[in-house]
């Protein structure tokens, strides 16, 4: 098959899938007026059939099992969108580039700019979940003197933790939260902490979930065993920055090796415009992709030789 044909087969593909998102009734749904808040406006034709299309995409993701974009992932990176209505602007940004590169490429110019969306979109939902990590990670030592001070004030723990999400920044307010309504709802306070040390992936506040199930068990001043654990983080805290300091040097320059080849590239085209219409067809195409392949191989590589364990 050739590339015309590749290329015309994927548009006709991508057109009838959303023909058949737009125009199928997949489920069986509450008719859109009587979801409508009192005194609010019916919404538009492109609206309603926005919401037919993740509907459409909502019924496939639970028929079919797969799940590309978890909920759980997506409530990790602090993104509020529904799973279906991410995977639908996923799919229409997928679209969208690869007829803008088909028009000035080719299909294999669109066809790699078209991949290259989801596996960036999965890249980007990645370094939302790690800064929200960091950022609860950052707040863990302020976090934990409110909880101490809470508790020489007479506090019960659950009431400190209750103040802790309603004043607290975000993500460690969301967490907190979290943790009162899973207690609330019967969940073991200790077991609500620890899953949310898993979560967030912080070893640190598993210690905390530690203590206090100790504390639990065989009594004693949990605000002096929280302080003692705030020290303890405290040093690891100053270590770890001291490591990241030490490791910026290869940080930035493997961000410096990975934003070069994409700037000469840049450059070039725009001094040489003619230069690049050997990577267009045949020989100079399969390149192109081995390159793109090595480079993504480059960069998780260079990344995990400046992801520096402390």
């Amino acid at each position: 098959m050739s590339m015309l044909a590749l290329g015309v087969f994927l548009v006709l593909l991508g057109v009838s899938l959303a023909v058949y998102l737009l125009t199928a009734s997949p489920v069986a749904r509450v008719p859109h007026e009587r979801r409508l808040p009192p005194g609010a406006a019916p919404k538009s034709p492109l609206e309603q059939g926005v919401d037919r299309l993740e509907d459409g995409v909502a019924w496939v993701l639970r028929k079919r099992g797969w799940n590309p974009f978890p909920a759980r992932n997506l409530e990790l990176a602090g993104i509020k969108m529904a799973q279906a209505s991410v995977v639908t602007t996923i799919i229409a940004l997928t679209v969208g580039v690869f007829m803008l590169g088909y028009a000035l490429g080719g299909a294999g110019l669109g066809f790699i700019a078209g991949i290259m969306v989801p596996l960036l979109s999965r890249t980007y939902i990645s370094v939302l979940t790690n800064k929200r990590r960091a950022a609860f990670g950052e707040q863990l030592e302020s976090t934990l003197e409110v909880i101490a001070s809470a508790l020489r004030a007479g506090h019960s723990l659950p009431s400190a933790l209750d103040s802790v999400a309603a004043d607290a920044q975000s993500p460690t307010a969301e967490e907190f939260a979290r943790i009162v309504n899973e207690g609330r709802l019967g969940l073991d306070l200790v077991a609500a902490m620890r899953e949310t040390a898993v979560r967030m992936d912080n070893e640190d506040f598993g210690w905390i979930a530690d203590a206090v199930a100790i504390q639990r068990d065989v009594g004693g001043n949990l605000s002096e065993v929280l302080d003692r654990v705030g020290d303890t983080i405290r040093e690891r805290s100053g270590l770890a920055k001291q490591v990241r300091a030490l490791s910026a040097d290869g940080r930035i320059s493997g961000q410096v090796m990975m934003i070069l080849p994409l700037g000469m590239a840049a450059f070039s085209a725009w001094r040489t415009p003619g230069f690049f219409t050997m990577f267009t067809q045949g020989a100079g195409l399969v390149l192109v992709m081995i390159c793109a392949v090595l480079y993504v191989v480059g960069f998780f590589w260079l990344r995990r030789l400046t992801d520096v364990k402390y």
